[in-house]
């Protein structure tokens, strides 16, 4: 499997896992699930971005717990879920694909997403996370405070404690780094 995660193998992963969410798209597209096709498309490209993750993560040192485990848990979680979204798609349990909404409101989502991944470096993961989470709740029509504040402290919390302090996980502190 090593051979997939660099190089000409990880070239040749990557246009199979394009095939395979050209394959799907298309077999939505011409069934009798074709209302479908978009709830299918996000599961299934997630999927393929999950297992481009996984193929590069056996490029990684070899030790029982070391830098892989994380990733292909969240992969493994990840895909698992996907795959159970797309059971209920194909059996039709869901909701038929809405009408074009407002494209400006997920560009600017994808600019939050980036200015995040920016501000890591320099706020770093802790504080840029709170805020990044906080906007984005607020930008998803959550107007609670309380439930706002809730969520971006919890996240805050659980990512300490969890990552931090219990796996070692070395995060960018930015701004923090004196304090803890």
């Amino acid at each position: 499997m090593q051979y997939f995660s660099q190089g000409t193998g990880l070239t040749i992963w990557l246009l199979l896992l394009l095939a395979g969410v050209v394959g799907i798209g298309l077999m939505f597209r011409f069934t009798s699930r074709r209302e479908w096709t978009g709830q299918a498309l996000l599961p299934t490209i997630l999927i393929a971005i999950a297992l481009l993750f996984w193929a590069i993560t056996f490029d990684f040192p070899v030790e029982q717990a070391g830098p892989a485990l994380i990733p292909r848990l969240w992969i493994y979680c990840l895909v698992g879920i996907c795959c159970a979204i797309l059971f209920f798609i194909v059996r039709g349990k869901a909701g038929k694909d809405p009408k074009a909404g407002r494209v400006g409101f997920v560009l600017l989502g994808i600019g939050c997403m980036v200015a995040y991944y920016f501000a890591i470096e320099t706020l770093g993961y802790f504080v840029s996370s709170v805020i990044f989470l906080a906007v984005m709740m607020y930008m998803l029509s959550c107007r609670k405070p309380l439930i706002i504040i809730s969520v971006s402290v919890g996240w805050l919390l659980f990512s300490y404690v969890v990552f931090y302090k219990l796996l070692y996980i070395q995060l960018p502190l930015g701004v923090i780094e004196n304090y803890l």
